[in-house]
């Protein structure tokens, strides 16, 4: 009989390992966390280990050029692997934690304010503990919020997935193409950690800490927002039709964007700046930086089969849901799923697709979710892995933006 595809990470390991992956006869409570968090901790070694490979690979071999349009830097500082880990958005990150949010362009013509306040403010928090290094504390931040947020992951996978099939959605998650950023000075870690954090508490019953969650998710991107919509469907499957002052938890990342639209506000005097400063980037196409077209076709090979893998994984996931009834516990995760994707596809962001998808943990459910044959799940994986490869590649050689 073939191996379900939840036990595909453990038919393309070496037989004598196939006992680390594989769980044990009965897990549960303090068993399954240390089960879960070893296995995690190894999948998340081995993204880190190609995300290195990639960047010594890249300043060893052809160092990239910090140069951008206008008179701007891609690169925050020009220390190995540091340099890779910390170009791209990672020079406004860092800017803004050493000098706090400045009005106008900064980096050629580019502004800061576009980027939200939480992460910058970690990193200006944990730096003195380094010995006052922003940079290492960005990467540290970052991968340490990765790692928390892939134990997030299968968690919240756990609640729907046997224990093997939840670990391996998270390891989709933690190796799909655009998870790159997971590893670079980027909020993607934290966001990640702070939405699906928000979901889970709120699923359990505990909405203080679903608050505060999306309230930290509303300070870290502005997808936050998006949370609103998912805490409420929880909430009302679990409450039913009358609504219960808790339900206002639901508001906080819309509380936490709002402070900081304020905030900048007052330092710019345009109550929209976050939204209408994106408009240096014409919001999706980076100006006068036309990749190279054998890099256009590398991207649209893996951006175009993200897109067909995620439209029939959606596809799929949205029957399931159906089936499960109107207020199924599936609909709450489905709505973020279609919120995500529509905001996507309303900012025309199609350069950071890969990215923006990450946080939509459904669809690597639904690569673990058994409708699948264990050859469709390897081949997914496999190509996961090396499209992940080639973007760390075309990330940290600055020929492509994450």
């Amino acid at each position: 009989m073939a191996a379900p595809p939840s036990e595909v990470l453990t038919d393309i390991v070496a037989p004598r390992s196939r006992s680390v992956l594989a769980p044990p006869l009965a897990l549960g409570g303090a068993m399954e966390a240390r089960w879960a968090f070893v296995r995690i901790a190894i999948v998340f070694l081995v993204a880190r280990a190609i995300v290195l490979a990639c960047a010594i690979g890249v300043e060893t071999l052809a160092p990239p050029d910090a140069a951008g349009p206008g008179g701007s830097v891609r690169l925050a500082t020009d220390r190995p692997i540091l340099a890779s880990l910390t170009g791209w958005d990672g020079v406004y990150y860092l800017g803004i934690a050493a000098d706090g949010y400045q009005p106008g362009p900064v980096n050629g013509p580019y502004p800061e304010v576009v980027f939200f306040p939480l992460y910058p403010a970690l990193i200006r928090v944990v730096a003195p503990v380094l010995g006052g290094d922003l940079a290492l504390a960005a990467v540290v931040i970052a991968n340490v919020a990765a790692f928390a947020a892939l134990f997030v992951v299968y968690r919240a996978a756990r609640s729907r997935l046997a224990p093997q099939a939840a670990l391996l959605a998270t390891t989709v998650v933690a190796l799909q193409p655009g998870a790159v950023a997971l590893s670079m000075a980027y909020s993607d870690g934290l966001f990640l950690l702070f939405a699906i954090g928000s979901m889970l508490c709120a699923d359990r019953g505990s909405r203080t800490a679903a608050a505060i969650l999306a309230l930290l998710a509303g300070l870290t991107r502005p997808q936050g927002i998006l949370l609103v919509v998912p805490l409420l469907l929880i909430y009302l499957r679990q409450d039913g039709p009358r609504p219960r002052l808790s339900w206002l938890g639901a508001l906080a990342p819309a509380l936490g964007i709002g402070a900081f639209g304020l905030a900048m506000w007052q330092l710019t005097g345009d109550p929209i700046a976050p939204l209408t400063a994106q408009a240096a980037w014409d919001f999706g196409g980076v100006p006068d930086i036309p990749p190279e077209p054998w890099v256009l076709a590398i991207a649209g090979i893996i951006y175009g089969g993200t897109i067909l893998i995620a439209l029939r994984l959606l596809v799929d996931q949205w029957g399931a849901t159906r089936r499960g009834g109107r207020w199924g516990a599936g609909v709450p995760v489905m709505a973020w799923t279609l919120l995500n994707i529509a905001v996507i596809a309303a900012a025309r962001r199609l350069q950071s697709l890969p990215r923006y998808l990450v946080p939509v943990t459904l669809l690597a459910e639904g690569v673990a979710s058994g409708r699948y044959g264990r050859r469709w799940v390897t081949g997914v994986l496999g190509a996961s892995v090396v499209a992940y490869t080639v973007l760390a590649i075309l990330h940290f050689s600055l020929r492509l933006a994450p």
